[in-house]
Formats: structure tokens, C-alpha cells, sequence
């Protein structure tokens, strides 16, 4: 049911058929934004509260429901701010989502991570226990509770819908015009958009002059067995036949970037973004297995990461995890020198 909602939200199933579906959830849209304008109204007029704490805040979020990459652009900008400004940070994530949380602890090492989902005084544990200097807003876009110094918002540089549906007719979480707060948008996933990026700079630049801009790329990093979690280096797949199976935003740029390391993809077995596994989700898999001759699983870090919580396994198949990270290849210098321009002036 999942899976057919979000086709009609996104357009991929078109008829007469299903437009009675696509009507009663535009309804839905309509209260969708009615509340998200009131919301908007309580902060901007003071009566909703938002609060500053003595340290920078930096927010990572995303105009889309999934799909983005701000797991893997939180984790490359913590890093940034640890190891090129030398700054003590943190990572607040609300905790609705266990394996973002799991990914992001295994990571990023020695810097904390603090789950809960009010992260003004997650904040405030993080400067008193760690002493830290900085907070990176994990999915904190349409977070106004704490006062930012910096929005980051992440877009999908092959698949941007600046043009799509408000949630739940469409997956925006916010009106397109929201963009305008953002400070820096940053493209991911740059080398599947054939054309259009610069167009949809024009497009942002309308809405925010001063606006910086990003591109990056997933880029694998790893590939380790999930049980035992031996290396076995990226060149293991060339020439393999797999067969894959993920639960996230964007399948099917899992599957190019598995092809793009050799291997031969039998079948992709695609489960809804944030699906919670069951035995019997493993049996199907397997199944499939009994019926080819190949040579692996691969998964990605997102679901080894559940399977693991959930200690379900598919019974005497191999299984191997596809880690990625995500490589800024343009604009790094300038986000370096807006990171530090924020502890230049002084903090008020």
C-alpha cells in the first residue's frame, strides 16, 4: 500500500483511474499547508517560542521526503568542523528514526551524538557534558524551535521536483518558496542530472539572491560482510552477479552505483523508504535467491543497520553492505570559509 501511494504522489501512475486518489489526498495538501501557514504565523509573531543557546547551530534538512542524502552530508560536515576548524561539535537528531541514528554513532567516532526530540535541550547537554562549540541540525529544515546559524538544505539533483505536490498529494514537505531560507543548497547526487542544475540555480537565485551553492556525489567507500564485517574492498565486485535489496529514498541510484563498480545486477528486490523488515521479508528474499545462480546480496548501510537491531539474517546466503560517503566536488573552499566566517563575528 505504501509503495502505491507514494507512485500516485509522484506521478508515476497516471489515468482516470487513480485520479479520485489524487484528489482526496490533494485535500489533504490543502490541510497540510493551512497548518504549516498558522505554524509559520505563531513563530514568526513570537507566540511559538524560538530559542538561541550560547553555541553555532548549523541546520542539515531537505524540502523532499528522502532520498537526499543528509545522513551522509551530516556525517562529511561534522568531519569538516572536527578536523579543518578544529571546532568541539555535536550531531542533535530527534530520534524518530533508530537506523539514521546508528549510522550516524558508527560514523562519527568520538564526536557525540544526542538523540531526542527537543534538541533545544538536547543543545544545551551537549555544551554542558562535551563542551561543544557547534550543533549540526540533523533534518532541522522545518525545525524553528533553535535559532540556526546556518540552513543547509539538500536537493536531489536528478530528481529535484521544485515543481512537485505538497505532502500528501506530492512528497514536499514545504512549499517550494521556503527555499528562500536556505543559505546554502547543496545538489547531491550531481552525476545523474544530465542537464537542468543551472536552470534550477537561476530558479533558487529568484527566491534567495545571496544564496551558495553546492554539488556533491555518493561515493562508495566500503564493502564489508554484515555478519562478521571483514573488508572486502570495492574491486570485489567486478564481474559479480548480485542480487540487491534496500529500503530508501532512491533504489535505483543504489543500484547504478553498484553497477558502476562491475558487478552484474540480476534483480533489485525494493522495499518502501524507512520499511521496518520481518522475517517474512527475509523469506522473500530468499526465495528469490533459491531461484538464481549468483554469487551475493548487497544491501545497503541503512539495512545492515536495521537487520542487525532486528537480528534477521537470509539463512545461508552471503551478505554484503555498500557503504557510501558523500564527496562535495564543488564549492567546498567557499562552505569551509562560511563555516569560518560564522566564528569571526562574534557570537551574540
Amino acid at each position: 500500500m505504501k509503495n502505491f501511494i507514494y507512485s500516485i504522489m509522484t506521478d508515476r501512475r497516471s489515468g482516470p483511474i487513480y485520479e479520485p486518489v489524487k484528489a482526496l489526498l490533494s485535500l489533504g495538501s490543502v490541510a497540510y499547508g493551512a497548518a504549516l501557514w498558522v505554524r509559520k504565523l505563531l513563530y514568526t509573531f513570537g507566540i511559538f517560542k524560538t530559542n538561541k543557546v550560547p553555541m553555532k547551530v548549523i541546520s542539515v534538512g531537505n524540502l523532499t521526503l528522502g532520498g537526499t542524502g543528509k545522513t551522509p552530508f551530516t556525517v562529511t560536515l561534522a568531519r569538516m568542523m572536527a578536523d579543518e576548524l578544529r571546532k568541539n561539535s555535536c550531531v542533535l537528531i530527534r530520534g524518530y528514526g533508530w537506523d539514521e541514528q546508528a549510522m550516524l554513532k558508527n560514523n562519527l567516532g568520538d564526536i557525540p551524538v544526542l538523540v531526542g526530540e527537543d534538541r533545544v535541550k538536547s543543545a544545551h547537554r551537549a555544551i554542558k557534558l562535551y563542551g561543544c562549540e557547534a550543533a549540526i541540525l540533523d533534518d532541522g529544515f522545518q525545525h524553528w524551535e533553535l535559532r540556526r546559524d546556518l540552513d543547509i538544505v539538500l536537493i536531489d539533483a536528478g530528481n529535484p521536483l521544485l515543481a512537485g505536490h505538497l505532502f500528501p498529494r506530492g512528497i514536499l514537505r514545504e512549499p517550494r518558496e521556503e527555499l528562500g531560507r536556505a543559505d546554502i543548497a547543496v545538489f547531491t547526487k550531481i552525476n545523474k542530472a544530465a542537464t537542468g542544475v543551472g536552470a534550477m540555480k537561476e530558479e533558487l537565485r529568484k527566491l534567495n539572491k545571496e544564496m551558495m551553492f553546492l554539488e556533491a556525489v555518493h561515493k562508495p567507500s566500503r564493502l564489508y560482510e554484515v555478519k562478521t564485517k571483514r573488508d572486502l574492498g570495492l574491486e570485489y565486485l567486478g564481474g559479480k552477479r548480485v542480487i540487491l535489496f534496500s529500503s530508501i529514498g532512491d533504489p535505483e541510484y543504489f543500484e547504478d552505483t553498484v553497477k558502476r563498480l562491475g558487478a552484474v545486477v540480476l534483480e533489485h528486490v525494493v522495499f518502501c523508504d524507512h520499511h521496518d523488515y520481518k522475517q517474512k521479508d527475509m523469506d522473500r528474499i530468499g526465495r528469490r535467491c533459491d531461484e538464481r545462480k549468483f554469487d551475493m546480496l548487497v544491501t545497503t548501510e541503512k539495512d545492515a543497520v536495521k537487520l542487525q537491531r532486528l537480528a534477521l539474517s537470509v539463512a545461508g546466503y552471503p551478505v554484503a553492505v555498500l557503504a557510501v560517503e558523500l564527496d562535495i566536488v564543488s564549492g567546498k573552499e567557499n562552505l569551509r570559509a562560511r563555516l569560518h566566517s560564522m566564528y569571526i563575528r562574534k557570537m551574540s
